[in-house]
């Protein structure tokens, strides 16, 4: 049997610890993945997730959230979502209580309003300076402590058309949070947190909350999720190929791995990434841009350990 643990992506890394003190207690991986979550979308200086996203063309923060049950294959989710501060446990709510998978937009909103859930501002100084500065065309004004986020809008390249304007935000602005968990039961549960890409178009919906694409698990198998650019991941339903590979019996790495570069034969200059474990509790990431590091904690030493992807170069 394997111990409990859980993995995360990059926005992940400071927020594991609370995921594994659920585990820690004997708490559900359904548990764990979502107290590990909430931490990351309160994080105002994470602009890639919750509270503090960059907003879409007209200015509101659009979250999108999906959550997984690998017991029972059940899952739930929301996209667009405006207004409310954790969409994760919204998404569990669509889970346990809904027919219902997916719930967008104002459906979203109004599903989560009769549920109780708290309503909130997402829009942070940062985000409101950031989109300014886009309306006013003088991203270049603005201070040192954004040049990571809009280095690359201020390019004199940049073509500003729907589809050039989303190509260029999508090389760079990657914000999703995975979370996958492993419990003391040997359940597992994969969840998944994204405000999406930057100043995307309204209405825009990445993989994140699309079950099969950006989030999958099976009890039997294992657990992946994705980011990066989400079309790509719901073109190829990524996360749902890397757990039939491993069904097939490849490792997480081999799967990952092998999901990659998939991708890659289909869009040359991909830019994706992917999260996963295995049932013997073998755990991997790999991208088709770069080494992605990612952070593996177990209940009992409560220490997040930082972990190197592969890079699937070709």
């Amino acid at each position: 049997m394997v111990d409990p643990f859980l993995i995360g992506s990059d926005s992940a890394r400071d927020f594991l610890t609370a995921g594994a003190r659920v585990l820690r207690k004997g708490g559900s991986a359904i548990d764990a993945v979502e107290a590990a979550i909430r931490e990351v979308e309160s994080n105002p200086d994470d602009h890639g997730v919750g509270i503090g996203g960059i907003p879409n063309l007209l200015g509101a923060v659009q979250l999108d959230a999906s959550i997984m049950d690998g017991r029972t294959l059940a899952a739930g989710a929301v996209a667009a979502l405006e207004g409310f501060l954790h969409p994760i446990t919204v998404a569990r709510r669509v889970m346990e209580v809904s027919p219902h998978v997916l719930l967008v937009g104002e459906g979203a909103g109004l599903f989560a309003e009769r549920m109780g859930f708290e309503r909130g501002e997402l829009l942070t100084e940062y985000s409101r300076r950031f989109y300014r500065a886009f309306l006013e065309d003088a991203l270049d004004q603005l201070g040192p402590e954004f040049d990571e986020d809009v280095s690359y809008l201020k390019e004199d390249s940049i073509d500003y058309r729907v589809k050039g304007w989303y190509e260029r935000l999508a090389e760079h602005a990657q914000g999703t949070v995975d979370v996958l968990a492993l419990d003391r039961k040997g359940d597992v549960c994969s969840g998944v947190s994204t405000s999406g890409t930057y100043l995307k178009f309204p209405g825009r919906v990445g993989d994140s909350p699309i079950i099969g694409a950006g989030n999958y698990c099976d009890n039997r198998y294992g657990a992946a999720a994705c980011t990066g650019r989400g079309e790509l991941a719901i073109r190829h339903g990524t996360a749902r190929t890397i757990v039939l590979l491993m069904r097939s019996g490849l490792t997480a790495q081999e799967a990952c791995v092998q999901a990659m570069g998939e991708v890659k034969e289909m869009v040359d200059d991909a830019r994706l990434s992917c999260l996963a474990f295995d049932r013997h509790g073998g755990t991997a990431a790999a991208s088709t841009s770069r080494e992605p590091p990612y952070y593996y904690v177990d209940a009992d030493s409560g220490k997040v350990e930082t972990r190197k992807g592969t890079w699937v170069k070709g």
